[in-house]
């Protein structure tokens, strides 16, 4: 399942979504507790255009890997883009509460110092 995760990832970053979508759901089909999967998918469906699906995704990796500070940053950027302030904040303050010191606690920092 690593292989096909990397593989989802690479087809993701080149940009070929449908490519990486489909793999991504296949992955989440066999193994739904696979957070970065799901992580994976919300970004390519969040590039398609679907922000409802992809802030849906991303709370599922969320819920998967709680603690994750990617995830969490991410999802509370997709919430900035849509205006979702309220939404947002608490995302980034456990992002900060996490570590505060890694770069995704100093990147959540920034943005909750422009609230």
């Amino acid at each position: 399942m690593t292989q096909m995760l990397q593989e989802a990832d690479e087809l993701r970053r080149n940009g070929k979504y449908e490519q990486a979508r489909e793999l991504y759901e296949q992955i989440v089909a066999e193994q739904p507790q696979l957070a970065m999967a799901w992580w994976g998918l919300a970004h390519v469906v969040m590039n398609q255009g679907d922000f409802e699906l992809a802030s849906k995704h991303f709370a599922q990796a969320a819920e998967m890997a709680p603690d994750n500070q990617r995830i969490l940053y991410d999802w509370a950027m997709l919430r900035t883009m849509l205006g979702e302030y309220d939404a947002a904040r608490p995302l980034f303050e456990k992002v900060v509460a996490i570590d505060p010191n890694s770069k995704e606690g100093a990147e959540a920092q920034k943005q909750l110092s422009y609230y």
